[in-house]
């Protein structure tokens, strides 16, 4: 009997090459450019940034600093745009304090959700 995966999903295997193969750092880059393309857009791209990050992750501890680091570093580009245009930046209708939150908590939690799946 061949011994079972330890991530809910099959798919966790697939992405070796992509998570710590010669393309590791490029697909990490790749997906925190495509993170902050989405959150210019809609908050929502958030949530996308946390699934890349997580998937491209090589592990659950990983994910969640990756996570974490995008959403400070949303949070920091937030305060620089407040600050330069004396404006906020397009939001959605989200009040500053909501979108404190979803910066800081959102990609964190689903990167991790995101690698302990697969």
């Amino acid at each position: 009997m061949s011994e079972r995966s330890t991530t809910l999903f099959a798919y966790g295997s697939h992405l070796q090459p992509i998570r710590t193969g010669r393309a590791a750092d490029a697909a990490s880059a790749l997906a925190w450019i495509v993170g902050a393309a989405a959150t210019l857009g809609h908050p929502a791209g958030l949530a996308l940034a946390g699934f890349l990050l997580g998937i491209v992750a090589t592990s659950v501890e990983r994910a969640v600093a990756a996570g974490a680091s995008f959403g400070i570093s949303v949070a920091a580009a937030g305060v620089v745009w407040l600050t330069v245009t004396g404006s906020m930046p397009p939001t959605a209708g989200f009040t500053p304090i909501e979108l404190l939150g979803l910066a800081l908590v959102g990609p964190p939690t689903v990167a991790a959700i995101v690698r302990a799946l697969g």
